[in-house]
């Protein structure tokens, strides 16, 4: 499932509204390219951003990255903040979400990632569907 959102992002598609005829069935059986399923297998939807900066969060609109470390690899991590921290403001959220960030900025191009990051979307959770 994730392979198939990762072509589409690659093919750089836009995210459209399927709402129109929400009532009519899929023939296809496949997921909107909106509609996301995650790996715990719960539904979120992809809409354009209309909220104003002072509103928008990455952890009520956003997506998580979990990844497993080690014991001395968080240790790591944590030793290079508490030395970041004594000469700016931040945290190991924010440090590791920009190191990769700054990673990705080399190896795509600074184009392609600046045109990535306007194209900002949020997470609209579904509700539940009762069986």
């Amino acid at each position: 499932m994730s392979e198939n959102r990762f072509t589409k992002a690659r093919q750089n598609k836009e995210f459209t509204h399927i709402d129109v005829n929400s009532d009519a069935k899929n023939s296809t059986g496949a997921t909107p390219s909106n509609k996301i399923i995650t790996r715990n297998k719960s539904v979120v939807l992809l809409e354009p951003n209309t909220l104003p900066v002072s509103t928008r969060s990455r952890t009520k609109n956003g997506r998580n990255l979990t990844i497993p470390l080690f014991v001395e690899e968080l240790n790591i991590i944590e030793k290079a903040v508490a030395i970041l921290g004594q000469k700016s403001d931040t945290s190991i959220n924010n440090f590791i979400r920009q190191t990769i960030l700054d990673q990705c900025k080399k190896i795509i191009g600074k184009d392609e990632y600046q045109k990535m990051l306007s194209q900002q979307l949020n997470v609209i959770k579904t509700p539940k569907e009762k069986n």
